[in-house]
């Protein structure tokens, strides 16, 4: 009896493992009643991401994932689907977990969703944002930008007259254009901040009261290909099939193994895009509130988003923070509520004086990050080569494309480093040492520790406040100023920070190797 069990467990994980997309939008696609939120424009120019969606809703950005798994492979009103947490976009509809709360939730049968039909040709569109004024963007504006011509307007006009936007609207005077409209643009339009695929419509209506939320007795069992059939038909199969009852023994091994053996890919990872956009505004939010104060913006040695709230750790004490920040530890740290850094106002200016600033993982606590400008040293990473490349790949990831970070000069010097495609190159340090100016600076990773001498011509140049560049070390450097150590378990250590996993991008629980 006891093997005939496993066997059963063995097939549900197979029917999860080939599944979990299509059980999971069938969990609200059959009439019943579920709690869900239809995706806005905030009108900042910036779109909404999980990660506030769960802030907002579920108390806990870092349950953001809860939201996508309910969601991956749902298909959206404007015909596409949800297949990645970092992107989202107007007029789609998310099922939320159980116990989502807050205003701007809907309850009901979920509305319809008709596939749109296919274009040959799908023409790029541009959301409309603001100006460095604060004023809404024109047509005229537009052009300019993506045609190189802003006397080529009316043919955006054209374009896109009459059609229904994301709040209800339509374009009907050239004149008048809102923020978070999606406007088609000709096939040659050329820029930053194009989007592809059909433009997002208006968001659906919520359900009338007559809405009936019971389904129809006998529709459920009536239905052909609902997701109980083919579930029931790979079950019998896998309970006669011993063969295949190995395979997901198998198959289940792998899914848990690390697969150390499998090629490493040493292309880089997108970053955690929802939590970034967050981080963003915060950091504009302590610039706009400190200017206001009349406060010094302050480094930051470190920064800890835990649960509700956003706790920073300055580089130099203060006891004085300026509103929604409140000083704590004798002035070593100040702390925010994420929600109400979500309504202040915030600086228009890119915060670059953070642009050095790098998620490191996620910890118990929660997500930890730390500003690589602030070490005034070597960063070192010990550990295993796959593991070192792992962490590696993530901070290139985090220091050339966080929409803070700007776009900082990557070079990599030695053999055996990931071959990121905007990086140069180089086989010797000394190719390099000339550009080692003070300035802006950028991004410098040496494959092995440094001669004496090189170390010595690398901490004077590193001391100096002005000196732009981080110094990243793959291997032990006993004098290194930070020294983190990766392991193959995914988890990285400095000594000074509280131990994350570098891969999650959830809060984690760790568990004693021992």
């Amino acid at each position: 009896m006891s093997r005939f069990r496993h066997l059963i467990t063995l097939a549900l994980a197979v029917i999860a493992a080939v599944l979990p997309a299509h059980t999971a939008a069938a969990s609200a696609a059959d009439g019943e009643d579920v709690t869900y939120y239809v995706v806005q424009e905030k009108g900042d120019g910036e779109p909404e991401f999980l990660f506030e969606i769960a802030q907002r809703y579920l108390g806990d950005g870092n349950r953001y994932p809860e939201i996508f798994e309910l969601n991956e492979g749902r298909l959206q009103p404007d015909g596409s689907t949800v297949t990645t947490p970092e992107v989202l976009l107007p007029g789609w509809i998310l099922v939320m977990p159980e116990g989502a709360e807050g205003e701007g939730l809907r309850t009901g049968p979920l509305p319809e969703v008709t596939p749109a039909a296919p274009e040959e040709d799908p023409l790029p569109y541009y959301v409309v944002g603001r100006t460095p004024d604060g004023e809404v963007e024109y047509l005229y504006l537009i052009a300019e930008r993506f045609l190189g011509d802003g006397e080529r307007w009316p043919e955006i006009f054209e374009l896109n007259e009459g059609r229904a936007q994301p709040d209800g609207g339509a374009l009907t005077d050239p004149e008048t254009v809102e923020v978070g409209w999606a406007l088609r643009l000709p096939a040659d339009a050329r820029g930053d901040d194009l989007r592809s695929g059909p433009p997002p419509g208006p968001s659906p209506s919520p359900p009338g009261p007559s809405a009936s939320a019971t389904p129809v007795a006998g529709d459920a069992a009536a239905a052909p290909g609902g997701p109980l059939v083919p579930a029931l038909i790979v079950l019998g199969t896998l309970l006669v099939a011993g063969g295949l009852a190995a395979g997901a023994v198998l198959l289940l091994r792998r899914r848990r193994a690390a697969r150390p053996a499998e090629p490493f890919d040493d292309s880089l990872l997108r970053t955690d895009t929802s939590s970034a956009w967050m981080t963003d505004r915060a950091l504009r939010v302590l610039v706009a509130a400190c200017e206001r104060d009349g406060i010094e913006v302050p480094a930051l040695a470190a920064l800890f988003i835990e649960g509700p709230a956003m706790r920073l750790r300055l580089g130099n004490p203060r006891d004085v923070a300026p509103a929604p920040w409140v000083a704590g530890d004798g002035g070593a740290t100040w702390t925010a509520q994420i929600a109400r850094l979500q309504d202040e106002p915030a600086s228009d200016a890119r915060p670059a004086q953070f642009s050095r600033l790098v998620a490191l993982g996620v910890a118990e606590s929660g997500r930890v990050m730390i500003d690589f400008a602030q070490a005034r040293g070597i960063v070192s990473i010990e550990g295993s080569a796959r593991a070192r490349h792992e962490v590696l790949r993530r901070w290139l990831g985090e220091l050339t494309t966080n929409p803070w970070s700007g776009n900082p000069r990557v070079v990599m010097v030695g053999n055996g480093l990931p071959q990121q495609e905007t990086a140069e190159h180089v086989a010797g340090l000394e190719q390099i040492v000339p550009d080692l100016a003070l300035g802006e600076g950028g991004v410098l990773v040496l494959s092995q520790a440094p001669a004496a001498a090189q170390l010595e011509l690398l901490n004077s140049r590193l001391s100096h406040p002005h000196f732009g560049w981080v110094v990243i070390v793959l291997g032990r450097v006993p004098v290194a100023r930070w020294r983190f150590t990766a392991r193959d378990d995914g988890w990285l250590s400095s000594g000074f920070l509280p131990d994350v996993r570098f891969g999650e991008q959830a809060s984690v629980r760790r568990v004693d190797p021992r």
